[in-house]
């Protein structure tokens, strides 16, 4: 018999198995401590009675290499951004294998390392899977966001896989919402780089109104809505704002973002490294969407503020799910 067989067999006979007693049940119970008895029960309806995720439960969500903490209300790291960012990890390593291979034998020197800026950071679960996945050494990635809870939630899990990183990881508190003139000054790399950022990546808020309200209970009620929804600037729901001032589209982020890549000149050939590190070859402004429509606003976008080529990565599901901005010389 194959292992196929044997396994197909095993699940028949799972399935054939009558349901278990009450008594059954409470024996088994029985070999746990009442503390673990408590947590099961505690669990169980939470789940099933408060809606609660599994992950908040649990407490953890593993991302690549890493394992994220995941407290309420901060965002639950997805498959979706966790496969996207090992492929642009993979990305990253090529054109940094190759350039310092360059430079190294045209006696150049190491390169200096890529500055990333990941917007809207919750977990910090996209900043910390690069951290960890890039090459050792090659990379400076600094995660902002607004929300305090997120923050500190984004600190704590820095300290627990510090061990696993191979790059500098920081975090810091800012409002992207602000006009896009206030935020260079915010945004520095690090004291002493005299160096600009390379690159902008972000899951930013881009589900719509509309389809918020659709959203299973699971999501709405234990998820922060600004992690998910594009809000106008000082608004942390829906309550009480007009619909004229609502973003239909869920794209509102996405063009902060594009004029932040603009500000801080990443759709620019004003830099004095710009042949050295071949920054065309690398993405300027990498953003997850979730649908063909928000696919195609992006590119629009992007190239509405500089960046002159665009690419679109489809998920393990089949969806567009991110758009990479270039800047191509």
């Amino acid at each position: 018999m194959t292992a196929q067989n044997t396994e197909h067999k095993g699940a028949r006979l799972w399935r054939e198995q009558p349901a278990r007693t009450a008594d059954e049940i409470e024996r088994d119970s029985e070999r746990l401590s009442s503390v673990q008895h408590a947590w099961l029960r505690q669990a169980i309806s939470d789940r099933t009675e408060r809606h609660k995720p599994l992950q908040y439960i649990i407490g953890e969500q593993q991302f690549g290499k890493t394992n994220i903490i995941v407290r309420p209300p901060v965002l639950i790291p997805r498959w979706e951004t966790e496969e996207w960012v090992l492929r642009l990890a993979e990305l990253i390593n090529s054109h940094t294998d190759n350039v310092r291979d360059t430079q190294l034998q045209q006696g150049l020197g190491v390169p200096r390392p890529l500055n990333i800026l990941e917007a809207c950071t919750g977990s910090g679960c996209v900043a910390l899977g690069l951290g960890c996945e890039l090459t050792d050494n090659s990379a400076r990635i600094l995660g902002v966001d607004i929300s305090d809870n997120a923050l500190e939630l984004a600190m704590d899990n820095l300290a627990y896989n510090q061990m696993l990183l191979s790059n500098h990881v920081h975090f810091r508190k800012v409002d992207l919402q602000q006009p896009i003139h206030t935020l260079p000054a915010q945004l520095q790399v690090d004291e002493g780089v005299s160096a600009g950022w390379d690159m902008i990546v972000s899951n930013p808020p881009y589900v719509t109104p509309s389809e918020y309200l659709d959203l299973d209970a699971d999501v709405r009620e234990w998820e922060d809505i600004r992690a998910l929804v594009p809000l106008p600037p000082g608004t942390t729901d829906l309550k009480n704002v007009p619909s004229e001032d609502l973003d239909p589209s869920g794209m509102s982020f996405v063009v902060q973002l594009a004029k932040l890549a603009k500000e801080l000149g990443l759709a620019s050939k004003d830099r004095s490294d710009e042949a050295s590190l071949r920054l065309d070859s690398l993405p300027r402004l990498v953003v997850e969407i979730g649908s063909t429509e928000q696919a195609q606003a992006a590119c629009q976008i992007m190239h509405d503020h500089g960046l002159n080529s665009t690419e679109v990565w489809k998920d393990m599901a089949g969806t567009d799910r991110v758009v990479l901005g270039y800047f191509k010389q």
